[in-house]
C-alpha cells in the first residue's frame, strides 16, 4: 500500500477509535471517575482500533493474530501512559486558568488522545503487524 495512503488510513481508523473512545469516556464519566474513565474508553477505543487497523491498514503477517494482539496491547500501553498524562495535565490547566470553561475535562481528553497519534503509527508499522518478527 502506498505509504501515504496507508497514513490517511491510519488517521481515519484513529479517528474513528478515537471518536469511539471519547463517547464511552462521556459515558462511563457518569458511573466513575475521571481518570477510570479515561482508561475504561481507551479499551474500547483499542479494542476497535486493533479489528480496523489489522483488517483495513496494516497488511503483516495474517496468521499471528495473538502476537499482533500482544504487540498491539503493548505498544497502546505506552500511548495511554501518554494520553493519560496529557489529559490530565491539560484538565488541571483549564480548570486553573479558565475556571468557567465547561468542557474542559472534554477538551483535554480529546488532547490526551490526539498526543500519541504519530508514535503509534510507527510503532504498529514496525512492530505489531511487521511481518516475520
Amino acid at each position: 500500500m502506498n505509504k501515504n495512503r496507508q497514513f490517511l488510513y491510519f488517521l481515519i481508523s484513529g479517528g474513528f477509535a478515537a471518536t469511539l473512545n471519547i463517547l464511552s469516556r462521556i459515558i462511563f464519566s457518569n458511573f466513575v471517575c475521571y481518570e477510570v474513565a479515561i482508561i475504561l474508553a481507551y479499551i474500547v477505543g483499542i479494542t476497535s482500533a486493533f479489528l480496523i487497523m489489522r483488517n483495513f491498514v496494516f497488511d503483516g503477517e495474517r496468521d499471528d493474530v495473538r502476537g499482533q494482539a500482544i504487540r498491539f496491547i503493548f505498544v497502546n500501553i505506552l500511548a495511554i501512559i501518554q494520553t493519560l498524562i496529557a489529559s490530565i495535565y491539560m484538565n488541571n490547566f483549564f480548570i486553573q486558568s479558565y475556571p468557567l470553561f465547561n468542557h474542559a475535562a472534554l477538551v483535554a481528553h480529546i488532547i490526551g488522545v490526539l498526543v500519541p497519534v504519530i508514535t503509534s503509527f510507527f510503532a504498529h508499522k514496525w512492530y505489531t503487524f511487521r511481518k516475520n518478527i
